[in-house]
């Protein structure tokens, strides 16, 4: 299943990027995601894809979400994206379902935008779950992470116990560094949003 993975096209770019912003080498990649150095130089050239967990790996011991290797995109000049005059450097601003940005997207089961790609203070995720009950595994995030359900149903076993039935309108707060199974529990199609809690206080554990 794995094969049939799509991800953003600058998705290589942007890893070396960072990787070398942070100032590691493939091989301190290497040990830091226990993926080997090969792999990883493949992912960089875009010659092969991670597959969602190794992905999270990557984005863990690069201390990043996810959402930082989405391409940003160009929002439609419409007039409607904020008003510049208005108070400090925030503004009323529009986000459209058509300027999300692919992270990844799994035989169209799992698919995963970013919302707003191109702000740095805002990490919002949108999630669609189609097809079977197949889990997705996550690995752990550096990151509080809080969910919410907007169509459909979904099951949440957070560090393999219970599972959590989430159902349209519910909410969940998962804290950093926490493993956790998302899955479809509905017939429908399942729609989540899911917001990155970003700040100083956190980070990977060592």
């Amino acid at each position: 299943m794995e094969e049939n993975l799509q991800v953003s096209k600058t998705l290589g770019i942007t890893l070396k990027k960072l990787r070398l912003e942070h100032g590691l080498t493939l091989q301190d990649m290497a040990e830091k995601t226990d993926l080997s150095a090969g792999f990883l130089s493949k992912v960089e050239r875009n010659l092969s894809n991670p597959s969602i967990n190794n992905l999270q790996k990557i984005c863990y011991a690069l201390n990043i979400t996810v959402n930082d290797l989405a391409a940003p995109v160009t929002p439609a000049d419409d007039g409607d994206r904020g008003d510049a005059s208005q108070q400090g450097n925030k503004k009323t601003t529009i986000f459209r379902r058509a300027e999300r940005s692919l992270i990844y997207n799994m035989n169209d089961m799992i698919k995963l935008e970013s919302i707003a790609a191109d702000c740095e203070d805002i990490k919002l995720d949108a999630m669609t779950l189609d097809g079977d009950d197949a889990g997705y595994m996550s690995s752990k995030h550096w990151y509080d992470e809080i969910g919410i359900i907007s169509t459909g149903k979904i099951g949440i076993k957070v560090e393999g116990r219970d599972e959590y039935v989430m159902e349209k309108g519910d909410a969940i707060l998962i804290p950093a560094n926490t493993e956790h199974t998302v899955r479809k529990l509905s017939d429908e199609k399942s729609i989540s949003f899911w917001i990155k809690v970003v700040g100083e206080e956190h980070g990977p554990t060592p």
